[in-house]
């Protein structure tokens, strides 16, 4: 009797001793999956679709977003919507997801099969969007950061706004194209927005901006400084360095 209990109990501690290897395999395969130390992040990817923008969604953004695609980790959260002439009216996301976790409690071939499912719907979706031949009349950039206040009120991962656009506001209100824009253009602006409570709040949030396009590069120039001021105002995390014609570098900053 004694003899079989102890081969029972080798038996259980031998079962034991391979869950707790199984488990710290699993443990392994996600630390070496996502090492990164500031935890997972909600990325809101705007997309111009403006008819100015119409060869820029092929190229220009298409590969912008190819390098936010690779960069996704797990517990990311991929917001991707439209700036158009109706953004704050009309906004629905085209992707809102959440990149699978993996965890020492979920079977490692059926985590690996939803991340493939979950990466390229995502993949599928951008791509049917970016594809679109006919634009819009309008870009309403102002008020589409206002849908970014929105989106990020409540969360508590890090927050990423990427604009893929050529930066020209083109709306009822203001265009770009057809004024100067100066200090005093831009301090009139930001005053209106202020009185009538328009700022968004985007504190804390980093931002990017791929595509930045102008006629020339005094125009380019000047709508740039306007931005910086703008995002200023909104306590975002902004840096010329981020904002250009192509996105050169995404969360590969030192």
């Amino acid at each position: 009797m004694k003899s079989w209990n102890l081969k029972n109990l080798c038996t259980i501690f031998l079962g034991a001793l391979l869950v707790l290897s199984a488990m710290n395999q699993e443990a392994d395969a996600f630390l070496n999956f996502s090492k990164d130390k500031q935890g997972p992040r909600a990325i809101l990817v705007f997309v111009d679709m403006s008819g100015s923008t119409n060869i820029a969604r092929r190229t220009v953004y298409k590969n912008a977003f190819e390098k936010i695609y690779q960069n996704l980790r797990q517990g990311d959260r991929i917001i991707v919507g439209t700036i158009t002439g109706r953004s704050y009216i009309d906004f629905k996301p085209v992707v809102d997801v959440e990149i699978p976790k993996q965890s020492v409690w979920v079977n490692r071939i059926s985590f690996e099969q939803n991340l493939a499912k979950t990466k390229e719907n995502i993949r599928k979706q951008v791509e049917g969007l970016m594809s679109r031949k006919k634009g819009t009349p309008r870009t309403e950039i102002l008020n589409s950061l206002n849908i970014a206040d929105t989106i990020f009120h409540n969360e508590k991962r890090h927050k990423i706004l990427v604009i893929l656009s050529d930066m020209v506001q083109d709306s009822k209100e203001y265009n770009f194209s057809r004024v100067k824009v100066t200090d005093a253009y831009t301090a009139d602006i930001i005053k209106y927005r202020k009185k009538n409570n328009l700022i968004p709040n985007l504190k804390g949030v980093k931002v990017y901006v791929a595509g930045a396009s102008a006629d020339e590069a005094k125009k380019f120039r000047s709508i740039e400084k306007f931005w910086n001021s703008y995002f200023e105002v909104t306590g975002a995390d902004f840096s010329t360095h981020r904002y250009g014609h192509s996105l050169l570098e995404f969360e590969k900053e030192a």
